[in-house]
């Protein structure tokens, strides 16, 4: 096994060092940045330490064969003129040497395996890098970026498949350049994304749209701020609320109401859900704001399944403040779950810096986006839900100039 090191300005330029001076068939073992003036290089360069099995070019060559016949033949011929009397006896160490041949072959093919049981492993460590090996590992900016990323909350398995992306195409400056290497890993995660689906209503058929999530996600403002998008386009909205337990939960929905002109209605029962749909057979839009429900109250969680039930949405939005951490978020999508959850609602991004969570659910889930809002004001901020928003704004820590 050939191993060798290599050092470049850039990783792009080090691993055409490799291919170029041991072939397309190397492996790399290791790399790092040098930081600081040595033989092996300058500050913020690249080394690559890189290897490639040398000991298949013989067997690709040629067959052994002829070599083990050569070996019995030439004794035999030597021989045979001056003793001819023991030609009868000598026959039998022919086989014998032919027999004894085959060992090392079988040796060596053992060496082989291993070797290539251990470039194998190599190349796994290589394609899942643990995360204790650190961000100074990395070059140029693409630590500062990981370690961002890390600190902001996403999920460490998306965070390296985005510094493995960028490992290995970081573009045409390299990795010097923090404002083009986000651009990339921005656009990297957006792609991992599903497509958002935002409220649709048909003319010919009354939608129901209900919104569910924990204390304190702001539902009945995310609510009242697509009552006020669809009315202003024309269309009819009522309101249904089923907060009878937060203090100023009805107060606050009858007064977004009010400024909306808007019909609000209270079912707190089965039947009164019942016949509250039934009246409101005359609008385009029902939106249902239920009260908070902790995920793993299971008895708050089947009274919502039963007034969800008599609803009957066809369309569940899982409201979650982005302000909330990653493990809570996982935690109410697994809750509410089993009452149909089929889109993700954000709100709150305007009090937070930090978007990994929510971009972590929405990688994770596989549950499309409807909206995201970022103030508590009626009407308004309230925005369809884009993956290159969401993505840029967690690279840049910023929604700045991205709600246009």
């Amino acid at each position: 096994m050939k191993i060798k090191k290599y050092v470049a300005d850039s990783m792009p330029e080090a691993l055409k060092l490799v291919k170029k001076d041991l072939g397309p068939k190397a492996v790399v073992l290791n790399t790092r940045t040098v930081d600081r003036s040595s033989l092996l290089g300058k500050k913020g360069q690249v080394e690559v330490t890189a290897a490639v099995d040398d000991k298949t070019k013989p067997r690709a060559k040629g067959s052994r064969k002829p070599v083990r016949a050569k070996k019995p033949v030439k004794p035999a011929t030597a021989k045979a003129p001056s003793k001819p009397a023991q030609q009868k006896s000598k026959p039998r160490p022919a086989p014998q040497a032919t027999a004894a041949a085959p060992p090392p072959v079988a040796a060596e093919s053992v060496d082989f395996s291993r070797l290539t049981a251990q470039i194998e492993a190599l190349k796994s460590a290589i394609r899942a890098p643990a995360p204790s090996m650190g961000h100074d590992f990395l070059p140029g900016d693409l630590g500062p970026i990981a370690k961002q990323l890390e600190d902001d909350g996403l999920a460490s398995s998306i965070s390296q498949d985005l510094v493995k992306h960028l490992l290995a195409e970081p573009g045409e400056e390299g990795f010097g350049n923090t404002s083009a290497l986000k651009k990339k890993g921005a656009a990297r995660l957006a792609e991992r994304i599903p497509k958002p689906i935002p409220t649709r209503i048909n003319e010919k058929v009354r939608s129901v749209v209900a919104l569910v999530g924990p204390s304190g996600a702001g539902k009945t403002t995310a609510a009242a701020k697509i009552a006020a998008g669809f009315t202003s386009d024309g269309g009819k909205v009522s309101l249904v609320s089923t907060d009878t337990d937060r203090v100023g939960g009805l107060e606050q929905i009858r007064a977004y109401a009010g400024i909306l002109d808007l019909a609000v209605d209270v079912a707190y029962t089965v039947d009164k859900m019942h016949d509250v749909i039934q009246q409101r057979r005359d609008v385009d839009l029902v939106l249902v704001d239920t009260g908070g429900v902790s995920p793993v109250d299971a008895e708050q969680m089947q009274i919502l399944n039963d007034l969800l039930r008599e609803a009957g949405p066809n369309e569940v939005h899982l409201v979650l403040a982005a302000t909330t951490g990653l493990q809570q978020m996982r935690d109410a999508l697994q809750g509410f779950g089993p009452v149909g959850v089929d889109r993700l609602l954000f709100t709150r991004l305007d009090e937070t810096a930090r978007f990994g969570a929510a971009c972590t659910m929405a990688v994770e889930s596989d549950v499309p986006m409807s909206y995201i809002t970022n103030s508590r004001m009626v009407p308004g901020d309230l925005h369809h839900a884009r993956p290159a928003l969401l993505s840029t704004a967690l690279f840049h820590r910023s929604l700045n100039g991205l709600l246009k």
